[in-house]
């Protein structure tokens, strides 16, 4: 009896041995902390219930169910201050609708796109005198501080400094701001096209109308495409890499497409080459 003890005894230490030999192999999933605006909806709001979500976000938390290694912790701030959290390392994702230039790029390192876009000016129906970047000189808009758009109307402005757009900056969101193009408040707004045709189907501007941007104004406001961005250190471009392939999994099984639809009702998911 004494024997069979011994041997019970000798079969549960190995088995726990066993145990902490597996347990001591298997790694804790690094957590990665997401920073985002929370605005322009869809891509990314806070819903009725009080949820993060949107195409970035939910983009996103795919990613994260197929990526063990990490697990993505969400944190809502102004779009400055994320930027300032990745260069800080307080968030290692900035999930915002980012569009490529040139001045980011410097500091940031880009996921592959994550959404396939395109531009428009806004304007009220029966106005005819803006239908280009190269017509904004003496009229009126108001756009996000750090966004493509507000670089766009900046760097026109400094091209033209005897007839610069009149450019207010405002943290509003879109459909604030296109209600005061509406009203003559604002003379244009400057935007995605996509962003637009899914805010018009919830608001109805009936007074409005859109300018789809040729290619030439839209090299002048930045890739149409929208992005991922971590930082430049090893971890980053870590993190980078991970997305990279989190994303191509999504293309492939029709995910991102899947997204695309729930949150714009037509499919803006990047393709492959």
């Amino acid at each position: 009896m004494m024997r069979n003890k011994a041997i019970k005894l000798a079969v549960t230490a190995g088995l726990l041995s066993v145990g902490l030999l597996l347990s001591s192999n298997v790694q804790a999933a690094t957590t990665v902390t997401v920073g985002t605006s929370g605005q322009p909806k869809p891509y990314t709001y806070v819903d009725d219930t009080n949820k993060l979500t949107g195409y970035d976000i939910e983009v996103l938390r795919a990613i994260d169910k197929i990526t063990p290694a990490y697990k993505f912790n969400y944190k809502k701030a102004e779009i400055t201050a994320v930027l300032g959290g990745v260069d800080s390392g307080r968030y290692q994702i900035g999930a915002n609708n980012f569009g490529w230039n040139p001045q980011r790029a410097k500091k940031y390192t880009y996921s592959n796109p994550i959404f396939d876009d395109s531009y428009a000016i806004v304007v009220r129906k029966g106005n005819n005198s803006i239908k280009s970047l190269a017509d904004i000189g003496g009229h009126s808009i108001a756009s996000q501080t750090g966004v493509n758009f507000t670089l766009a109307i900046e760097n026109y402005n400094k091209a033209h400094p005897k007839n610069q757009a009149k450019l207010t900056y405002t943290s509003s969101e879109v459909p604030k701001v296109l209600q005061d193009v509406q009203t003559g408040k604002y003379d244009f707004a400057l935007l995605d096209a996509p962003l637009y045709k899914n805010i018009n189907q919830q608001y109805k501007f009936t007074d409005l109308k859109m300018v789809v941007l040729k290619k030439s104004d839209v090299k002048k406001i930045g890739v149409p495409h929208s992005y991922f961005l971590t930082a430049k250190d090893a971890q980053g471009k870590k993190i980078n890499q991970a997305l990279n392939r989190g994303l191509a999994k999504l293309e492939k099984n029709g995910t991102l497409k899947k997204i695309s639809k729930k949150f714009f009702g037509a499919d803006y998911s990047p393709k492959s080459e």
